[in-house]
């Protein structure tokens, strides 16, 4: 997830279809995307925005059974932490992403 905000158009697209399925479906409370494309594109806004500077930092360990997966999450703009949550996800037999279904918890700036 953290290759959302890679700048170069070539790396982010290289970084995410290496390690997400052809079928990923990525499913958030404010949008469902397909593929590697889609969920570059539904992060576009933080690395389009000026002085906008964000990330995404895993705050738990990954739990992984049966090619299904959790972990915490907070999104980071400069020194605020305005979002975090847990995402789910699962695995195909070859170790890629097929499915992410992040949900948030509003957190103060």
């Amino acid at each position: 997830m953290a290759a959302v905000f890679m700048a170069d158009d070539t790396t982010r697209l290289a970084q995410l279809a290496a390690h997400v399925a052809p079928a990923f479906v990525y499913v958030s409370r404010s949008a469902v995307v397909d593929g590697a494309q889609g969920l570059s594109d539904a992060f576009s806004h933080y690395r389009h925005e000026a002085g906008r500077h964000a990330a995404l930092h895993r705050t738990s360990a990954v739990d992984l059974h049966h090619g299904y997966f959790r972990y915490a999450w907070v999104r980071t703009e400069d020194d605020a932490a305005p979002a975090g949550g847990w995402s789910f996800g699962q695995l195909d037999a070859e170790g890629r992403i097929t499915r992410i279904v992040s949900f948030d918890e509003l957190r103060p700036a």
